[in-house]
């Protein structure tokens, strides 16, 4: 995404230690991107120049607003690793920096961190975060008065064997000394999307007509284009994802042997057993929207009795984990979706498409008949080339997605 330079752009660039008057830095390409050269913490080392004039501030302040799972068990190291979690903070300075812990200690093309950052509504700039506690310059050399900067994370909890390297640990947050935080308004409509791969944003910014050589990077996978985010941001709606690559409601993709989605719903960090449970009246949704039927026919799985057996193992496991769900947001409208990968092409000879379209009719209609009125079905249009990351839909895809989506939102009584 390319951005001109100017005192309002925001810079997304890191603190050398001991380097001041770093005011007129710009990314370091066209495409938008810092790489974010490190710089040291506050803690028993040396404070660059340009941080000592300063003000701290604690990630616990109640005017800092998070949105997404976070684990708060530590107020002042809270800690996230789902993508689309987002951090809004309003203040009426003219720089804010940022205390990052980045818990991918290996940095490969499948494990670093990303995150999106909002200056004034204007046009995301992508930050590039590195190992352990650095500094980070989220904005610089705005004009005086309020503004507002949310830093929102592209990149998902992990991928393959790599697990929780998308863990982030916010440390604290650093502001002119004579500013001060504002209240950050808050959106009336709450969504939230459940998914896999789809709704992560899973290679959504390559653009290939044959992908068979392009497969996951980091880089490429921005959860702020994903169908979800963009809708929530089309209908003012605040965004909650809790998804995850290659996960399935009763089988993940290949039979790859991890938890569910449904086994790990209420987690704040899914690879992290030892982090706090999530907590569902911390945040209660209008609508919620789940996409899951992808990963469970996907490849390995056989024509005839096998995949009977799987269509009915599908349909109880969606049923349960839909009446949890009813359960924690009785009030909430419930979109089930039908994702754009289906088919009944692959894998050869299952009719996936065809039966995940019949069972979730069917979940539709049981609700239907306990005089649940606020349960739907939609049916996504099919992906057509050009294709993301390992056949997953692009950004354009993404987009249409949102569309169809956002309205059937407004179609409904």
């Amino acid at each position: 995404m390319k951005k001109s330079l100017n005192p309002l752009f925001i810079t997304v660039m890191c603190i050398i230690f001991g380097w001041s008057g770093c005011g007129g830095c710009g990314p370091s390409s066209s495409t938008g991107e810092s790489d974010a050269a490190t710089a040291p913490s506050r803690d028993g080392e040396r404070i660059p120049d340009s941080e000592a004039y300063l003000q701290p501030v604690s990630p616990a302040h109640p005017l800092i607003r998070y949105m997404g799972r976070v684990d708060f068990s530590k107020p002042e190291a809270p800690c996230f690793s789902y993508p689309g979690v987002s951090i809004r903070v309003r203040f009426n300075g003219t720089r804010l920096h940022v205390l990052l812990d980045d818990n991918a200690l290996h940095q490969a093309a499948d494990t670093t961190n990303y995150f999106n950052v909002i200056v004034d509504g204007g046009e995301p700039v992508r930050l590039k975060t590195m190992p352990e506690q650095k500094v980070y310059v989220l904005a610089e050399n705005l004009n005086a008065g309020p503004h507002e900067v949310e830093l929102f994370k592209r990149s998902e909890s992990s991928h393959g064997d790599n697990l929780n390297v998308g863990k982030v640990t916010i440390r604290g947050f650093r502001l002119d000394r004579d500013a001060e935080l504002l209240p950050v308004s808050e959106r009336k409509l709450k969504m939230e999307f459940i998914g896999d791969s789809i709704t992560c944003g899973y290679g959504n910014e390559l653009s290939v007509a044959n992908p068979m050589n392009h497969h996951f990077t980091t880089i490429n996978s921005n959860a702020y284009m994903a169908w979800g985010a963009i809708a929530a941001r089309q209908l003012d709606a605040e965004y909650v994802a809790v998804a995850y690559s290659g996960r399935g409601v009763v089988r993940n993709y290949g039979g790859f042997q991890s938890p569910v989605i449904p086994e790990i719903y209420l987690t704040t960090l899914p690879d992290d057993p030892d982090a706090a449970p999530w907590d569902t009246s911390a945040y209660t949704p209008d609508i919620v929207v789940i996409n899951l039927g992808t990963n469970d026919f996907s490849e390995g799985v056989p024509p005839g009795d096998a995949a009977d057996a799987l269509e009915r193992q599908y349909a109880e496991g969606y049923a349960r984990f839909l009446e949890r769900l009813l359960s924690y947001y009785g009030n909430a409208r419930f979109i089930l979706a039908m994702g754009p990968m289906l088919s009944d092409s692959f894998p050869a000879g299952v009719n996936a498409g065809t039966r995940v379209k019949r069972v979730l009719q069917q979940l539709v209609d049981a609700q239907r008949k306990k005089g649940h009125t606020n349960v739907h079905l939609l049916v996504l249009s099919p992906q057509q080339p050009p294709f993301g990351e390992d056949f997953h839909p692009t950004v354009a895809t993404h987009q249409k997605m949102a569309a169809e989506l956002v309205a059937f939102i407004r179609s409904l009584p």
